[in-house]
């Protein structure tokens, strides 16, 4: 966490340096946030050319808003709000994301790794024994948007409630309501 507090201000640094004219502060902020974010997007979108486009154009409204932005927020969460937005405007466009899911997650445990014998049905433990056959990723896919969002923030980018409401753009017990819900349908799905 230590390090992630030292970001947040080097980050409003690079966005004044951008702000004041500098090319290559907007480059760092890219370099620096690209890679998890298109990795947030492939997990939402299954396509890679997808996500590097809506990557692409989330840094490009960014590139356009950066005037106008105030040092409140951490640049990441300002780009994956833009990013969010493109996504879900993207998969509205496109078929069933269910349908292009793959049958592995990307997080899946090796072959022939099993649930450790004895443990409880809780829906934590469904979720993670799911998880590691593979098939949370298409059951993942099915989930509605917001809850599949909400969900893949938390566990896959490991971001606060408040950030989560702030990409969002929704309250802090609407994030948890949507994780509540998203779990408890994930875990009736993976029964």
């Amino acid at each position: 966490m230590g390090e992630e507090k030292a970001a947040v201000p080097e980050d409003f640094d690079l966005l004044a340096q951008f702000n004041a004219g500098s090319e290559e502060a907007f480059t760092r902020i890219v370099e620096k946030h690209s890679g998890p974010l298109i990795s947030f997007l492939y997990r939402y979108t299954r396509d890679r050319g997808a996500s590097e486009d809506i990557a692409q154009e989330a840094f490009l409204r960014f590139y356009k808003a950066a005037a106008d932005l105030k040092p409140g927020a951490k640049l990441s969460t300002i780009i994956y709000k833009i990013a969010c937005n493109l996504a879900v405007d993207h998969a509205r466009r496109s078929k069933s994301r269910a349908e292009r899911a793959p049958t592995q997650s990307l997080d899946a445990a090796p072959a022939g790794t099993e649930p450790a014998a004895g443990r409880a049905e809780t829906p934590d433990a469904i979720l993670e024994a799911a998880q590691r056959s593979g098939e949370i990723a298409g059951r993942l896919a099915e989930l509605p948007d917001a809850q599949q969002l909400a969900l893949m923030l938390k566990v896959y980018e490991d971001r606060s409630y408040a950030e989560i409401a702030e990409i969002m753009v929704v309250s802090v017990s609407s994030v948890e309501s949507l994780l509540f819900r998203a779990r408890q349908t994930l875990s009736r799905k993976l029964k």
